[in-house]
């Protein structure tokens, strides 16, 4: 199993690896965490909503709010 799926795994698993982080993540751990929880639903992560929102802030990332968050 590569370190990615293993990561993915414990994103889904693992409810302290959802908690929003205390200080704001850098545009590079944004997109490592938008990778690594892939698969989880924005309105359920807050570590995922806390990293889109790193993304959109800086202009790396447009909103979509077509789609179910």
């Amino acid at each position: 199993m590569n370190s990615l799926a293993m990561y993915q795994l414990l994103a889904l698993s693992d409810t302290a690896a959802k908690q929003e982080p205390i200080l704001p993540f850098t545009l590079g751990r944004a997109h490592e965490v938008m990778r690594v929880h892939v698969a989880c639903r924005m309105r359920l992560c807050p570590r995922k909503a806390a990293a889109r929102q790193v993304l959109i802030d800086r202009g790396r990332m447009m909103p979509d709010n077509s789609k179910p968050q």
